[in-house]
């Protein structure tokens, strides 16, 4: 029976796709993949594509970078018509997604406008946080640490909020955003224990332990930053 499936890519490297990850990749008939305004392969593409078999068909989402949630549910139900109308023609279809499906990813606007009418199979894959610790050997967490993933289109309401309680912090969504983060880290004394990391997973991956310099000097879209009381 077809089957839906929504697969992390992970942070950039193919080689650090999972096992599962890649043998489900190279028996895909239909993928969707995030369409991109130039029409290029998008960074989840391309990490994809040594796995991918030539004959696979390529479809389009497109989910636009704007606030209104009604946006991203209609092309959730655009993007849910398509898999089921794959499916019911027995294809098995996949939707890749940078990192893991489960963090920040458009993935679940179609898994709920799909509303189980398919059978699902979501697999994980290596978050940027996770491969940015392991790129400069560090501890995301430690003993009885209590860890936040905050993405800096958060409001600084929210944000000051969990930097008050917090042990140890990872920011995600940096770019553009980087005068914000410096100005918070500041506020909250968080400056001299932090890493900024670029690019991790593709070869040119770098780690900067200046964090404010850094920031200010930031052309990066593909960076994070951790930092810990």
């Amino acid at each position: 029976m077809a089957k839906f499936y929504g697969i992390g890519v992970g942070p950039g490297d193919p080689k650090l796709l999972t096992i599962r990850a890649a043998e489900v990749l190279k028996e895909l008939d239909v993928l969707l993949v995030p369409a991109t305004k130039k029409g290029k392969k998008g960074i989840a593409h391309q990490i994809a594509d040594p796995y991918l078999k030539e004959d696979l068909i390529i479809e389009t989402i497109d989910f636009p970078m704007v606030v209104d949630e009604e946006v991203f549910n209609q092309a959730g139900n655009i993007a849910a018509n398509k898999v089921i109308g794959r499916i019911a023609e027995g294809k098995n279809v996949g939707f890749i997604t940078l990192g893991d499906a489960s963090v920040y990813s458009t993935y679940h606007y179609i898994v709920t406008a799909l509303n189980e009418r398919v059978e699902i199979e979501t697999i994980p894959g290596i978050t940027s946080f996770c491969a940015a610790a392991a790129l400069d050997n560090r501890p995301l967490i430690e003993k009885d640490e209590i860890f936040s993933v905050i993405p800096m289109n958060a409001s600084d309401e929210q944000i000051d909020k969990i930097l008050s309680h917090g042990d140890a912090f990872l920011f995600m969504k940096v770019y553009k955003r980087e005068e914000r983060l410096k100005k918070l880290l500041a506020k909250h004394g968080l400056v001299k224990n932090g890493m900024m990391a670029l690019r991790c997973g593709f070869p040119e991956a770098r780690i900067e332990d200046d964090v404010m310099d850094c920031l200010s000097d930031n052309k990066e879209y593909l960076s994070v930053v951790h930092t810990r009381k």
